[in-house]
């Protein structure tokens, strides 16, 4: 008995001992085909990427241009979403949200004039729709008055806002937002202090010379000692540093190598999708970005008889920098302040 026992027990032994066995192998076969398939994408979009810049010159700094938004106006917006997931819509959204206030203070507040929103670089008019829903939706539910909130978009592509004009129509926005043709660094037909507010989204960035941009935008806001100061508030993009951890590495990756890549396949355009990327790329970091708008020396022209102050220049005090999607979107936050030379 003893002797049977022992051989029925080995065979047992030797079963238990192969189960394992032969149900891990299935699993780790399956868990390679898992991950080969995940990495597989983003090799694919590595490769792309690499290849449009080795056959592609690298577009200039300045080739972010109106010509150049001329030429993907079509398909702009539906390229936005999928290179942004759909989430640009909500990074605008809290921009206006900045800019109006949570209960749409700006619209609320006294004054002898219209409620004035300049939004530059407007595109395809995302930015000034939101502005003018607001306007609407807050001006409607308060006590009528005479003075009516504007917002007008600036862009220097017609194409841009020739699609931005239909979309303002389908929204019946047309009696609040206006757009036209105009260029950032040169607001001339814009008489200085006469808005309460300007935004820029993803705009400073295609501009070679961003200090005369900002300086313009500076000419043209309100400078007073209300309770509610104008306001400018500029969304822009930025590659994550290396200390964003891990979800910030994604975004860089994404910025560098998906962007430019998908966006060339989506639109037929890689040339100004290598642009964005290029543009991304050499923008100042957020630190430098607050101290270049925070260090302008603006020519400040005096309201009395227009000719320039000698011992006051203009900049802007950074309030607030606000920081979405693993931080390669920044929202600065700013408003214009007049400045004495300092003389020994």
């Amino acid at each position: 008995v003893t002797m049977g026992s022992k051989s029925k027990s080995k065979p047992k032994s030797k079963a238990s001992k192969s189960g394992p066995q032969s149900s891990t192998k299935p699993k780790s076969s399956s868990s390679t085909w898992f991950y080969a398939m995940a990495i597989l994408p983003l090799g694919l979009l590595l490769f792309a990427s690499q290849l449009l810049k080795s056959a592609l010159p690298a577009p200039p700094s300045d080739f972010g241009s109106g010509s150049m938004f001329d030429h993907i106006a079509p398909r702009y917006d539906f390229i936005n979403r999928a290179l942004a997931l759909n989430l640009d819509m909500s990074w605008r959204h809290k921009l206006v949200e900045v800019v109006v206030g949570k209960e749409g203070e700006i619209f609320k507040q006294g004054g002898d004039d219209d409620i004035r929103i300049l939004d530059l670089a407007t595109g395809t008019a995302d930015v000034a729709i939101l502005l003018g829903k607001a306007a609407s939706h807050y001006t409607s539910s308060t006590t009528p008055s005479k003075y009516k909130p504007v917002i007008i978009g600036l862009d220097p592509s017609q194409n841009m806002i020739s699609v931005g004009n239909d979309k303002i129509t389908r929204h019946n926005l047309s009696n609040i937002v206006r757009l036209g043709l105009g260029d950032s660094r040169k607001l001339d037909d814009v008489v200085d202090n006469s808005f309460h507010a300007a935004t820029m989204s993803f705009g400073i960035r295609n501009v070679p010379e961003k200090e005369m941009a900002l300086c313009e935008i500076h000419r043209i806001l309100k400078k007073s000692d209300s309770s509610l100061p104008s306001k400018l508030a500029i969304m822009e993009f930025s590659e994550p540093g290396p200390d964003s951890g891990v979800l910030g590495l994604v975004a860089r990756f994404f910025i560098r190598h998906v962007v430019p890549s998908l966006g060339a396949l989506l639109s037929g355009a890689p040339k100004e999708y290598m642009h964005l990327q290029k543009s991304i790329k050499e923008f100042p970091s957020p630190e430098k970005f607050v101290e270049m708008m925070e260090g302008l020396k603006c020519p400040v022209r005096s309201p009395e008889n227009n000719e320039l102050e000698v011992h006051t220049f203009g900049a802007f005090r950074v309030t607030e920098v606000i920081n979405l999607n693993f931080g390669s979107v920044q929202i600065y936050v700013a408003t214009p302040i007049l400045k004495k030379y300092v003389t020994e």
